[in-house]
């Protein structure tokens, strides 16, 4: 399934005098207007993959579609009915990459009204074409909040993928299958879908993972161990909200749940060794989530092993160009932070949560470009760090520096915009907080 339309040896100003000069031609034959086309796509992803302005890039893609349309009425034809939809799904993606979702949106829906006629026609590459539309948009609508359509966009991806793979037995719609597995399992989440539906969804795509990687395309294992681990996530949190018959239940189950992150972070291990940031990110990323599950269990000298692990092992990414990076280090600093504090270790605490507090307001800097709501949830986090930073002064008994250090937080989140009252209720934690070291 292609996104977009690679050009072979492609050359800007040879397709720029071939365009002029088609152009110029007022009865154009059906190979012509074809050739044009392709030369309007063409010339739309060369300057997509180097970084050119979007409006230049709809503006070949609408002329494609223009010159397929018209070519659409002088009579019916299925390739031409196809390369349409193709310019509508690449479209679509270059909309996507320059987060234009509302607009990827209408046209992937377009392209799935131009493409349901080959559909009707039991055309196995429209289907399998349409399959994939489904799924790239459910993803958006999913991205946009609007759950119901997500959920009927994956539903129908997910049928038309196994109705093709029953007829072809296909390695690559498996692995599409796969992909929308993970898909409906994240938005079951968000949906607050039973546990043993998210569950299943994650165990689904898992089984597909694991039969690619049995025919020797192991390149899947990442995918595979970043899907165990959102189902290790799924089902903590649902343990977080349950009541257990004994506290001895409960950390047999958050036991379990910990033994399968080791599973993943094994995987992902072996998968960094041989790859490049995102896989060191991944492994980073599973290595804090198991840090994380040991804190909320009280089990701070475990805890506190991981994420002395991620700070040491991955320390470049303090320096990183990636907020997203800087951010979850400066998480990881400020994690372990609270679990020196909780086992007594006061002065490397301050250390940490300080350093978390400068990573995160480097976050600010405009080097990042980051948009206003962006810097507000940075700057969320690095207030709550300076609620941890209280913690440690008031566990030494200096309520007077906790409480200035607890103010500082305060102070930053009631300067943050805040229209869905979301900070506000942080803010209540420190007013609490407050109110504790005035007694």
């Amino acid at each position: 399934m292609s996104s977009i339309i690679e050009p072979n040896s492609f050359d800007p100003q040879a397709a720029k005098d071939q365009i002029k000069k088609l152009e110029s031609i007022p009865l154009k034959s059906l190979e012509q207007n074809e050739e044009l086309a392709h030369l309007y796509v063409s010339s739309a992803v060369d300057t997509l993959e180097k970084g050119g302005e979007l409006k230049a890039v709809i503006l070949l893609f609408d002329k494609a579609e223009d010159v397929l349309l018209k070519t659409l009425k002088q009579g019916e034809d299925d390739e031409i009915r196809r390369f349409l939809g193709n310019v509508y799904l690449n479209r679509a993606v270059a909309y996507n990459d320059y987060d234009e979702l509302e607009d990827a949106v209408k046209s992937y829906g377009a392209a799935i009204d131009v493409l349901k006629p080959l559909d009707e026609k039991a055309d196995g590459e429209a289907k399998y074409d349409l399959a994939g539309i489904r799924l790239n948009r459910g993803t958006i609508y999913h991205e946009l909040g609007d759950y119901e359509k997500a959920k009927a966009d994956l539903d129908e991806s997910f049928l038309a993928f196994r109705a093709v793979e029953k007829i072809a037995n296909d390695i690559d719609t498996r692995y599409y299958m796969a992909r929308v597995s993970v898909a409906q399992g994240g938005l079951m989440r968000d949906m607050d879908e039973p546990q043993d539906k998210v569950v299943d969804a994650y165990n689904r795509a898992m089984r597909l993972f694991v039969e690619l990687i049995d025919v020797g395309q192991t390149e899947h294992e990442r995918e595979l161990a970043n899907t165990l681990l959102d189902r290790c996530i799924a089902v903590y949190d649902d343990y977080k909200e349950r009541e257990f018959g004994s506290e001895q239940e409960r950390l047999t189950k958050y036991g379990d749940v910990l033994v399968d992150v080791g599973r993943a972070v094994e995987i992902l291990e072996r998968v960094a060794e041989g790859g490049g940031t995102e896989e060191r990110f991944d492994l980073f990323t599973a290595i804090t989530t198991q840090g994380a599950m040991l804190l909320d269990i009280e089990k701070f000298e475990d805890a506190y092993n991981f994420f002395n692990r991620a700070v040491n092992e991955f320390a470049d990414f303090a320096d990183s160009s990636s907020p997203l990076a800087v951010n979850h280090y400066a998480g990881a600093l400020e994690n372990r932070g609270f679990c020196e504090t909780n086992i007594g270790k006061f002065d490397e605490a301050l250390v940490d949560i300080n350093k978390a507090i400068a990573l995160r307001q480097t976050l600010q800097s405009p080097k990042f470009g980051l948009d206003d709501d962006a810097k507000g949830l940075f700057a969320a986090g690095q207030a709550t760090a300076y609620a941890n930073l209280a913690n440690v002064y008031a566990a030494q008994g200096d309520k007077e520096t906790a409480r200035k250090s607890c103010r500082q937080g305060l102070d930053l989140l009631k300067s943050l915009n805040d229209d869905s009252g979301e900070f506000s209720e942080i803010a209540k934690m420190f007013e609490e907080m407050l109110k504790q070291w005035e007694k």
